[in-house]
């Protein structure tokens, strides 16, 4: 009997834990998470194309176009006319996918692409607040993580900056803007761009992958063994034909530039070029090395020493240009001179679409004479014209003896804005300035006396989805004595369509171009009236100098071939209609 009362509280005591636990187990197995996420939708890229995919009635929707055709304009990112990503979300077929409603967003790759997904839950979840605060999700703002800062979700933009210096939990998306990744921050999570630039501090540390539409050299890469291994897997080698030419001084030049680029800037780049003039008989060279000093704002030191053929006619037309005329029509439009010397500058990108130098730079100058007598394609017996042709007699003479015996010593800066679309230059608003300072002293040990400027401003205006207005003001001026290859010139390509070739120059001008181009409706061609007024003045002065007036009409086949008639208005002898044309993007 004892031993039958001691049992049975011990089976009573067994049998509730048993049955209590049971109770637990019933408990867990009939809970259920109240919220769901639901995917809105997936983009997708790859180093050739960009798209998007959606579900629909049970089925995927998908669009895919090379990169190319993705154009971003303000907060919109455009696709063959169609906004597809504004400051709202994402836009498709009628339906808008808000970015406050995405509660997270996963990296993947499937199918060879990189794949960025959205998701959202019940918009009054709690739990969807929550999620939403874990996250940065800002579409159209730079986004800074300082230092001390610690983001448990993702961070996430569409087409502005993200800097990153402290930690973030997840994954840093920016889909067209760049991303940086200062000095020992971390990300465990993936880093993403389709368009945009990617710079890793040294010390960065990523935890997941690089993904870039760009840069597929970019990969996994671990703060502990970011060291490369090898370094022709990380360093890039770049070749360009640059010293391949064609003019009437150094006739046919062959060459090639090689440049090496550390993508993680920790090394300096570095380019060496050369080829040989066959007309000139000269070798031509450049060596040069940049290091990166600041990735955000972009700051770089440099210096280069080079033998080159040199023109103050740059921003007129480009040697690849002048070249195409060479070689078909035997028709040259630069001035040259030799310049034998070295530069070392200072360069800093403080925005996306701006660029400034500084620098300083020596040169050795030797007079080279024309080859008359070179071939082209469709010159016939016409010959090309002197070096500096358009110069009289007396100044000519002058200025070939101070190009053959003079020494240069300056500071320069220089500054660019351009904010156009190069592919499509006649579609989108946009504007392009450029700025050039050269200050020559004898206390430098130069044989020359100035401070020489120039100035130019243009702007793109859509006025109507066919009609674009152009405009560009430019001013040049200087002081103290310049030689002849340093004076300002106005007349023909670049400045006035309707005059000779450089036929005017001084030391100071401005000039003011106008065209007003409307495109053929479903075609690669267009048309443009042109209107373009200068002047020049010496010493200062435009009193005793005339505004010149020229007016033209041009046709375009595509962004880049123009040929026109235009006809100078100061005078009404010797003013017949001078044939032009344009084989590169350029007003």
């Amino acid at each position: 009997m004892r031993k039958t009362t001691l049992l049975h509280p011990f089976l009573i005591g067994t049998l509730s834990l048993i049955v209590a636990a049971g109770s637990v187990q019933a408990q867990y197995k009939e809970y259920q998470d109240s919220s769901t996420r639901e995917l809105m939708f997936s983009l997708l890229f790859d180093e050739d194309f960009f798209g998007y995919s959606f579900t629909q009635d049970g089925e995927e929707n998908r669009f895919l176009w090379n990169h190319e055709a993705v154009k971003v304009r303000g907060r919109a990112v455009i696709v063959e006319g169609e906004t597809i990503l504004d400051g709202s979300g994402f836009n498709v077929d009628g339906r808008t996918f808000r970015f406050d409603d995405v509660t997270d967003i996963r990296v993947t790759r499937s199918g060879g692409y990189n794949v960025i997904s959205f998701y959202t839950r019940g918009a009054d979840s709690e739990r969807a607040t929550r999620i939403r605060r874990g996250n940065i999700i800002n579409p159209h703002q730079t986004v800074v993580i300082d230092e001390d800062e610690f983001i448990r979700g993702t961070v996430f933009s569409v087409n502005e900056d993200i800097e990153v210096y402290g930690e973030v939990n997840k994954d840093v998306i920016s889909l067209f803007g760049d991303i940086v990744i200062g000095d020992d921050a971390v990300v465990r999570g993936d880093v993403v761009t389709v368009t945009g630039r990617i710079d890793l501090a040294g010390n960065a540390a990523v935890y997941g992958s690089i993904r870039s539409g760009i840069d597929t050299r970019l990969g996994r890469r671990h703060r502990y063994h970011r060291f490369r291994r090898t370094y022709n897997v990380y360093l890039d080698l770049d070749v360009d034909g640059s010293f391949t030419r064609y003019n009437r001084v150094d006739g046919l030049s062959l060459g090639f530039t090689h440049k090496f680029t550390d993508p993680d800037s920790i090394l300096p780049s570095a380019w060496a070029g050369g080829g040989y003039a066959f007309e000139s008989k000269r070798w031509r060279y450049e060596l040069g090395i940049e290091q990166t000093i600041l990735r955000h704002p972009a700051l770089a030191l440099g210096g280069r020493t080079f033998r080159l053929l040199a023109s103050d006619d740059d921003w007129l037309l480009s040697n690849d240009e002048n070249s195409a005329f060479a070689v078909v029509a035997g028709e040259d439009y630069k001035d040259y001179y030799e310049s034998e010397g070295a530069q070392a500058y200072v360069r800093m990108k403080p925005v996306r679409d701006l660029t400034v130098e500084a620098g300083f730079r020596y040169e050795e100058t030797k007079w080279l004479e024309a080859e008359r007598d070179l071939w082209s394609l469709f010159g016939g017996e016409q010959t090309f014209s002197p070096n500096f042709a358009r110069v009289d007699s007396a100044t000519r003479a002058a200025g070939i003896l101070e190009i053959d015996t003079s020494t240069n010593y300056a500071f320069y800066g220089q500054a660019s804005y351009d904010t156009r679309d190069r592919d499509e230059p006649y579609y989108y608003p946009g504007w392009a300035a450029e700025a050039t300072l050269e200050w020559s002293r004898p206390d430098l040990n130069s044989d020359f006396d100035y401070t020489r400027y120039r100035l130019s401003v243009a702007r793109y205006q859509k006025l109507h989805r066919r009609i674009m207005l152009i405009m560009r003001g430019v001013y040049g001026g200087s002081d103290g004595y310049l030689p002849m290859h340093k004076r300002h010139y106005l007349g023909g390509l670049g400045t006035m369509y309707g005059y000779k070739h450089k036929e005017f120059s001084g030391d100071y001008f401005w000039l003011a171009n106008f065209e007003y181009r409307v495109d053929f409706p479903r075609s690669d061609l267009a048309a443009s009236l042109i209107w373009d007024v200068g002047q020049v003045g010496e010493s200062g002065s435009f009193d005793n100098s005339e505004v010149k007036h020229s007016l033209g009409v041009a046709l375009y086949i595509g962004s880049d071939f123009k040929i026109g008639l235009a006809k100078r208005l100061d005078r009404s002898y010797d003013d017949k209609p001078r044939l032009f044309a344009r084989l590169t993007f350029s007003i």
